[in-house]
Formats: C-alpha cells, sequence, structure tokens
C-alpha cells in the first residue's frame, strides 16, 4: 500500500535529517499495516499534493494532512478516528490549584491567544475569569512563566511540548486532563483512503484496533509526546 503524509506537519508527519519519513501518524499507519499484514511505504508530499495524488490513483491512503470537511468527505473513506486535537490547562508548579473547572478557575487570569477557537471557548464557559489575549502561543506562555497571568489554556500537544521543553524552564505543569469539544477547538485525526477501495478502509480500521490492544499505539504516543496526552 502507498501511504501519502504531510511533509511538514510535526509531530504527526515530517521529514527527518536523514530525509526519512517519521512521526505519530506515520508510525501509527505503518503499525496499522503490520497488524492487518499489509506491505506499505510511505511517501511525503506537501499538503496542498495530497488529495490530487489519492484523486489520480498516486497514492492509496494518506495518513496525515487534510482537515475533514464536507468537500474531503465526498471525495475519501475516513478510517476510525486514531487521535483527536484537545484543549488543556496549565499552570506554575507552585500554583495550589487541583482542578481545572470553570468553579475553580473564577476571578482567575487565564492567558490565551486572542481570536482563536480556544478564546472562544474561555468566553463561552469561563466567564467568572479573566481571559487575557496575547498575539501567539510563546506570549501567553511567556506571561505564564513570569507570573503575569495565573493559567494558560490551548492545544493538548503544544501546551505539553512547551511545559516539558526549554522554554519553559521548568516553570509549569498542566492542570488537570484534557477537553474534548467539538464545537470549537476538536476535530479527529483520521487516514483516508480511497473511496472505492471499502476493504482498504476496513483494513486499516482492523489495523488500528489491533495496535492499540497490543500496546503499539501507547508506544508511539509515548515516544512522540513528553507528557500524557489525555
Amino acid at each position: 500500500m502507498r501511504l501519502l503524509a504531510d511533509a511538514d506537519f510535526a509531530p504527526y508527519s515530517f521529514q527527518t535529517a536523514s530525509g526519512a519519513p517519521a512521526g505519530i501518524a506515520v508510525e501509527l499507519a505503518l503499525a496499522a499495516c503490520a497488524a492487518a499484514k499489509l506491505t506499505c511505504g510511505v511517501t511525503l508530499r506537501p499538503f496542498g499534493g495530497l488529495m490530487p495524488a489519492l484523486a489520480n490513483g498516486d497514492g492509496d491512503v494518506i495518513v496525515s494532512g487534510p482537515r475533514l470537511d464536507e468537500v474531503i468527505l465526498n471525495q475519501a473513506a475516513m478510517t476510525r478516528p486514531w487521535f483527536r486535537l484537545m484543549g488543556r490547562f496549565a499552570v506554575q508548579r507552585g500554583n495550589p490549584l487541583k482542578a481545572s473547572d470553570s468553579v475553580s478557575m473564577t476571578e482567575k487570569r487565564i492567558a490565551v491567544v486572542r481570536d482563536t477557537v480556544h478564546a472562544r471557548w474561555l468566553e463561552t464557559y469561563y466567564g467568572g475569569a479573566e481571559i487575557v489575549p496575547f498575539g501567539d502561543d510563546a506570549e501567553a506562555a511567556e506571561a505564564l512563566r513570569t507570573g503575569n497571568v495565573d493559567v494558560i489554556f490551548g492545544d493538548d500537544l503544544r501546551l505539553i511540548y512547551w511545559v516539558a521543553g526549554g522554554d519553559a524552564r521548568g516553570c509549569c505543569r498542566l492542570l488537570g486532563g484534557a477537553y474534548t469539544d467539538f464545537d470549537y477547538f476538536s476535530s479527529n485525526l483520521v487516514f483516508l483512503a480511497s473511496r472505492g477501495r471499502p476493504e482498504l478502509r476496513a483494513a486499516f480500521d482492523y489495523g488500528l484496533d489491533m495496535a492499540q490492544t497490543s500496546g503499539a499505539t501507547g508506544k508511539i504516543f509515548n515516544a512522540y509526546v513528553p507528557l500524557n496526552p489525555w
């Protein structure tokens, strides 16, 4: 099977310094192939070339890249979800906060990137907090590190990489688990098979189930994500 992946979509798919494809989606797709006894190879392409390549028969399955919408689903068949985008809170390590619900956040200053789905979600559900907008993730994170805000809210994996990375300087910790809300910031990540190949979609569904049951899925996430994404 010829697998297609976005060449610049870390940590899901990307090109290593040696030129090899890597990433969570790439390795999970190969694990699913192995479980389903399929022989698979991965080709990295620019984002804009993925759907045309699938439509032209230059590949059999897209494993990362396109966001799901009506146009995409009319052109390809999606497998079962293997991950979803989520939101997460973080605080300084010395902060005594134990929960991230709206009551616990009353009167807390929460940093968020302005004009984003995460900001709109906070405005809807965290009206008792003071929502402090910033221009980008780095500015919001630095405000938390330096104590100018009490909490930060943003994309789950981005916050994990920041908390565990050098820029945070060990300042902070995740608060509570990840949040899912499909009306705002959540969307499923799936593989996309050629629409005329229902047996291929079924094979990948089976392979994904077997990879999860065997523990391969957990090992792949642990290799790329330094803290529990759930």
